[in-house]
């Protein structure tokens, strides 16, 4: 098992010149990770949070990678909240997807 913990600061630009001024609104001020293997399966969990009582944003996001074949893998990603991409930071998206990978989290 493996547990990551990225906290962040968002450096204050002046009013006028912030093009997102609400980004720790949906992102957030941290992003917890957690991957466990079982077998040749792998599983990993995101986290991201602003811990705002008043508007509490954030994301979660669940991924599951299996083998399909000796060097290929399946790979299925649930992501639900705000901030899958930069460009939709303040749009929340419910998303599944499914893909291959070559090479996984362990």
């Amino acid at each position: 098992m493996v547990l990551g913990f990225k906290p962040w600061f968002r450096i204050p630009e002046d009013e006028e010149d912030d093009d997102n001024p609400d980004i720790e609104d949906f992102m957030g001020n941290f992003e917890f990770t957690g991957v466990y293997k079982q077998g040749r399966h792998t599983f990993s969990a995101l986290l991201r949070n602003n811990l705002e009582s008043n508007d509490n944003r954030g994301a979660y996001q669940v991924d599951w990678v299996f083998p399909l074949t000796r060097y290929l893998k399946g790979y299925v990603q649930y992501f639900n909240g705000y901030g899958e991409s930069l460009i939709d930071y303040n749009y929340h998206q419910e998303s599944i997807g499914i893909g291959f990978a070559l090479t996984g989290w362990l």
